[in-house]
């Protein structure tokens, strides 16, 4: 991803420069006791079953594609990205590791998303040799993500290619064997020409030890998406994201010419190999700045279950830059997305999108949840955890899993939304007293997030969790699942409130 540092000129991964680059084609509150109808387990964490993130595919209803769970439920992920397993330059000490306790804090946060970047470097360190410790920490974070109901999107990350593309910043994704420059020195001084020329090579699908890049990058994305358990009908992997934020650096039009062919070998290669779960694809990282990629969407494939993934950084790498002025623009990226995804036939997701971590920035976060809701889509906040320094530091929480001060973005990320509902989610919206959403579907179980209370170590957002059920403004028999997370410093509840609705359309509200 692209990303704001310290400083407003320099973008995370890519310099503001390289952008404008693209763009003109020059490159090519207090405590509170628990519901009384709670139940709540032992420990830093109650465990929860992950039968709703289980099986999660794209389902074509009569209203559009969604994704559902292996109930043919619709299912709305919320959650984080945590790069912990990304392979940076050794200089760049961003990513801390990632434990089950964060796995247990995200739960509590009612988060059932996480999405895993995982590195090309890291999978596949010599051409065909294929890195099984490094695949064991894939299946293991994994493996604690279906423990307390979240699932995992496996995303190939990169960010200028290659960490020796740009050694002294963010740059990942490639193994030095990989990085094809014809003779373009990779230097402080070149980096842009070396990712490029890097870029254009991978487009080029250029021969590297007897085959071709693309066949090298697809072996590894096979290990990767088999060791977290793609493969399965019943996984807890909702996805596997086959690149990051891909750099145009080839013949123009970029997508008809080079990305649309590289996404038709890795779904024709990953479908072959057995792996079932959604394949999720992005846009060029143009859209980054532009907020639209509405005339490159074209049907490129036609595999029934694909996701296109969004990052939308409105106000953040694109203008009118700040975090109010932005909401109007940022409303018209999320329309143009709802309109690429349609051309591609696919739901569309975010799964990145992140800001400075000031009270500023709490509206910004706000519009961008309530745009969310409106067009029923999933997202993955960037990011769970840094450790801090010269670089950005958007994280959620502290290195020690505190809540941060400065702003309430933890808090807001863990209000109130559907987990998932029977048939359709025709619409949703919340607020930290209220969750409303319409439903047309079989009948059956709906699974509502009800918020998070904090106890101690931060404010909260909410004196109490959802508790009350109505169906079509009658009440109707509710039950609370209590999550619950402390460590010295911190101390949160939060429930999963499970109710049934009847066949039909109805309108379900859940308050306090």
């Amino acid at each position: 991803m692209i990303q704001k540092a310290t400083s407003d000129v320099t973008l995370r991964g890519v310099t503001l420069g390289v952008v404008l680059c693209l763009l003109l084609a020059g490159c090519g509150t207090g405590p509170s006791s628990p519901s009384p109808h709670a139940s709540s387990s032992s420990g830093s964490s109650s465990t929860l079953s992950a039968t709703g993130v289980s099986g999660v595919h794209v389902y074509h209803g009569g209203g559009g594609p969604y994704l559902a769970n292996g109930r043919n439920e619709f299912v709305l992920l919320r959650g984080v990205d945590d790069n912990a397993l990304v392979q940076y330059p050794s200089d760049y000490r961003e990513a801390p590791p990632i434990t089950r306790g964060d796995l247990n804090e995200m739960a509590a946060l009612g988060f059932n998303f996480l999405r895993l970047p995982v590195s090309w470097s890291r999978i596949m360190v010599h051409p065909g040799v294929i890195n099984d410790a490094y695949l064991a920490e894939i299946q293991r974070v994994v493996r604690w993500a279906k423990d307390v109901g979240i699932g995992v999107l496996v995303d190939m990350h990169q960010d200028n290619y290659s960490t020796v593309v740009d050694f002294r910043h963010e740059s990942d994704g490639a193994p030095p064997w990989a990085v094809v420059t014809n003779g373009v020195p990779c230097t402080s001084a070149s980096t842009t020409k070396c990712m490029f020329a890097a870029f254009s090579n991978f487009w080029k699908n250029t021969s590297v030890s007897g085959r071709p890049l693309q066949s090298w990058y697809l072996e590894a994305t096979i290990a990767a998406a088999r060791a977290a358990g793609a493969g399965s009908a019943n996984s807890n992997v909702v996805g596997v994201e086959l690149m990051n934020e891909p750099v145009p650096a080839g013949p123009n039009p970029f997508e008809e010419m080079s990305l649309y062919p590289f996404y038709r070998r890795m779904i024709t290669g990953l479908r072959a190999s057995g792996i079932v779960a959604p394949i999720w694809f992005e846009p060029s990282i143009v859209r980054d700045a532009t907020n639209n990629a509405i005339s490159a969407a074209t049907p490129f494939s036609t595999d029934p279950n694909l996701v296109y993934a969004v990052h939308i950084y409105t106000g953040v790498f694109s203008p009118p830059h700040g975090p109010t002025a932005s909401i109007p623009a940022m409303a018209v990226s999320y329309s143009n997305a709802a309109k690429e995804a349609a051309a591609f036939n696919t739901p569309f997701f975010v799964d990145e999108y992140g800001s400075n971590p000031t009270n500023a920035w709490n509206s910004w976060l706000t519009a961008q949840i309530s745009m969310q809701n409106r067009y029923r889509v999933g997202s993955g906040f960037w990011l769970w955890k840094q450790r801090t320094g010269r670089w950005y530091n958007w994280a959620v929480v502290r290195l020690n899993g505190s809540l941060r001060t400065g702003t309430l973005r933890a808090q807001i990320l863990s209000e109130p939304h559907v987990d998932s509902v029977p048939g359709d989610l025709v619409a949703t919206s919340s607020t930290s007293t209220q969750l409303t959403a319409t439903v047309d579907g079989p009948g059956g179980t709906v699974s509502i997030w009800g918020g998070t209370v904090i106890t101690r170590g931060a404010t909260s957002a909410m004196t109490h969790t959802l508790e009350r059920v109505t169906v079509d403004a009658r009440p109707v028999a509710a039950h609370c699942k209590m999550v619950s997370f402390s460590t010295p410093a911190l101390a949160m509840h939060g429930c999963v409130l499970v109710a049934r609705v009847p066949p039909g359309k109805h309108v379900i509200v859940a308050s306090r």
